[in-house]
């Protein structure tokens, strides 16, 4: 099969549709392509598969997320697109096994995303997971292993300890009598070494006269190239589905994923930026001390960071067929996590030659704790009409849901433990442990909501398929949303599309031409919307963590006074997209191609604004307001070249895009006509967003050489 096959079926929002049928901009990545790749994350076998889609793994430490980029950055906000597992919308796919997964559908246009409304802004990644065959004689299964080795890729290129020496002298004459006698410690010898990954994944399928089933189970392991940096999973995954009758069918998608995970302290800053003539030990086998970063390795010795939790996203679904062409769904899913951090650093300090402590120290030891719980459900119900009349076929589609998003945090901090094993990490109110005041002190308490994770949403969604003589196809879809992170005035917006199709290669004119196999014309417009801000913006709030000096004498108290100011006339941004497409297919279609040109524009784009010094607290605090735009536009290009001879099969491709990204408009004049970001670890900021440039564009001084 290939991605021309004009009778398979792919996967699109809320239901399935042949190829010939597809009007929006749609590609498809197939199990093995997705298997034949050792990745730790599941989103990451995207890159280099399909135009337009972009993912960076988010740093090399074990278990790091990854960002997944379609078609640029359209907003100063959230540009991560969606992703829907077996109908249920998520934020990331990390917890899923590789060898679960049956194909990943990413819809990129607007008529593609319009059905997931303010969801689907960024992008839709639908992810199918497998289930059991219907007729299998006997169960199935499968067993794959992967053993692998990881290294820093390459080491950057320092001074070692005798040019550090020379560059010394040169700005201080005398600073080294002897060069060729100092010390030479390559620190990223010392901090990088071989990690090793694991991962072993089995699945167990098969089917009776009323049942499907699907069994996986993977565990996953990776050793960073960092001490004390680990991340270890088990995931499990049961599908099943039961036909009661001819017309009703139940179901079921589970998946289970408890993790641990430990993370080092951040060292590679150090290691980048100590001094290569530096001892790392004193001969007494004491840390050496490195002046202005401190010694990464005393740093590793000291830090206990670890986190470990499970999540676990499922759905059961019913599905009743009456009257031959109505299909009626529902299903509900939930996605719930449990997250625990705990980290302990003992009381130490690395101490200069002469006796004397250096700056690298922890007079007293800390201990933090905290936990997170995540709650997502999402009730969706859909009615399906579909029916052919001789030449004509209409697929209409109907539907309205529900989901809540609610999360909880929890967070406290300690001081001075009574010893440093691990059985002694636990904190307690402030009491005194002997005459020396050793105190084991409780320091902070927090009990609070995520606010990006914290609101409601309610939809109602409506699609018509109208395909004639196979030819000519239209697709009109609308989508209503409702966000409680609006006021009541603003709460719902409407989001259209509309998408053309034109089968070239069932018309005579093209089915003339010997060598062209098939060939598609598409255009699609639509809107989107995005609100993935704080559910808090719209609210003034009370700063309560204030203490008030009053009264004669003096006294301190607990206070509260007015903090930040909100705004209650937020409403959506909004996502304008164009797309024209061509499809092509040659010579029995083993050379296929595919072409696209988008035109994205996103307005009323939510950031914050400075405001008079005299509002609020006086600070000249930020507000944020619907103000910003941002243009993406550019063009896509996927071409691939299949032959089968024999027993002997292959495949080559080329995938290609640009984006142009451009800042529009911000919304605010003078401080405000620009947003600064992109700090460096000293806080000096090296990005920009302006009008005329793109997001975050790197800024700084322009020079003509070195001054000598």
């Amino acid at each position: 099969e290939t991605a021309f096959d004009m009778d398979e079926v792919v996967v699109i929002g809320y239901g399935t549709t042949a190829v010939k049928d597809v009007t929006g901009t749609i590609a498809v990545v197939k199990a093995d392509d997705i298997t034949s790749e050792p990745v730790p994350n599941v989103a990451q076998a995207l890159q280099g598969k399909v135009a337009g889609v972009h993912v960076t793994s988010l740093s090399g430490a074990p278990g790091a997320g990854t960002s997944v980029r379609i078609r640029g950055v359209g907003t100063f906000n959230n540009s991560s697109p969606i992703f829907v597992v077996d109908g249920i919308i998520l934020d990331d796919i990390s917890f899923l096994n590789t060898s679960d997964i049956s194909s990943m559908e990413v819809l990129k246009d607007a008529s593609a995303t319009a059905i997931y409304g303010s969801r689907g802004a960024n992008g839709v990644i639908l992810v199918t997971t497998k289930r059991g065959e219907a007729g299998l004689a006997k169960p199935l299964f499968s067993f794959s292993s992967e053993v692998g080795l990881q290294k820093l890729a390459r080491k950057i290129d320092l001074l070692d300890g005798k040019e550090f020496a020379i560059i010394s002298n040169e700005i201080r004459a005398g600073s080294y009598n002897n060069v060729d006698a100092v010390p030479n410690t390559d620190w990223q010898d010392l901090i990088f070494h071989t990690g090793l990954m694991q991962k072993h994944e089995f699945s167990m399928s098969g089917s009776t006269a009323l049942t499907r089933f699907y069994l996986g189970v993977g565990v996953h392991s990776e050793d960073g190239i960092i001490d004390k940096s680990s991340y270890d999973r088990i995931s499990l995954k049961l599908n099943n589905t039961y036909s009661l009758s001819k017309n009703i069918e139940l179901g079921n998608n589970i998946t289970l994923a408890p993790y641990r995970q430990q993370n080092e302290p951040g060292v590679t800053f150090a290691v980048y930026r100590a001094q290569p003539l530096l001892e790392p030990y004193y001969d007494d086998g004491s840390f050496g001390v490195v002046h202005n970063v401190g010694n990464p390795l005393a740093s590793l010795e000291y830090s206990n960071n670890f986190r470990k939790g499970i999540r676990g996203v499922g759905n059961l679904f019913g599905t009743v067929t009456f009257l031959e062409s109505l299909i009626f769904r529902s299903s509900f899913g939930v996605d719930a996590s449990y997250n625990k951090a705990e980290s302990f650093t003992p009381a130490y300090t690395v101490y200069n030659p002469d006796g004397t402590a250096s700056q690298q120290q922890n007079v007293l030891s800390d201990i933090y704790k905290g936990s997170t719980e995540n709650l997502s459900w999402l009730w969706e119900n859909t009615l399906t009409f579909d029916r052919q009349f001789g030449n004509h076929s209409i697929n209409v589609l109907g539907g309205y849901t529900l989901q809540k998003i609610s999360s909880q945090e929890f967070r406290l901090s300690g001081e001075n433990l009574i010893r440093d094993g691990e059985d002694f990490w636990y904190i307690t109110p402030a009491y005194i442990i002997d005459e020396a005041n050793n105190v084991n002190t409780l320091q902070n308490i927090y009990n609070g909501v995520d606010p990006n994770l914290y609101y409601s949403m309610m939809s109602y969604l409506f699609r018509t398929n109208y395909t004639y003589n196979g030819k000519y196809i239209v697709t009109a879809t609308f989508r209503r949303d409702g966000s409680s992170k609006f006021s009541k005035e603003n709460r719902y917006s409407n989001f259209p599309a509309f998408a053309l199709g034109w089968n070239l290669g069932r018309e005579e004119f093209i089915r003339n031409i010997p060598f062209i196999t098939t060939m598609k014309l598409r255009g699609s417009w639509g809107m989107i919307g995005n609100e993935k801000i704080s559910y808090f913006d719209r609210y003034a709030r009370v700063q309560s963590d204030i203490i008030a000096t009053f009264g004669s004498p003096d006294n301190s108290y607990p206070a509260a006074s007015y903090g930040k100011s909100g705004n209650p006339d937020l409403k959506w941004e909004t996502t304008t997209q164009t797309d024209i497409g061509l499809e092509i297919g040659v010579m029995d279609n083993r050379l296929t191609g595919e072409f696209d040109f988008y035109n994205r524009v996103t307005d009323d784009i939510l950031v914050e604004l400075s405001t008079p010094g005299h509002i609020g607290n006086g600070l000249g605090q930020r507000v944020r307001y619907n103000a910003a735009s941002v243009l993406n536009r550019g063009i896509e290009i996927m071409v691939n070249w299949r032959e089968t001879m024999g027993d002997l099969s292959y495949s080559a491709g080329v995938v290609g895009s640009t984006v142009y990204n451009e800042v529009l408009d911000i919304g605010g004049v003078g401080v405000d006509s620009t947003l600064i970001g992109g700090y460096l670890a000293n806080g000096q900021a090296v990005t920009l967003s302006k009008e005329g440039l793109p997001i975050g564009a790197f800024y700084g001084y322009q020079t003509d050489g070195i001054f000598q």
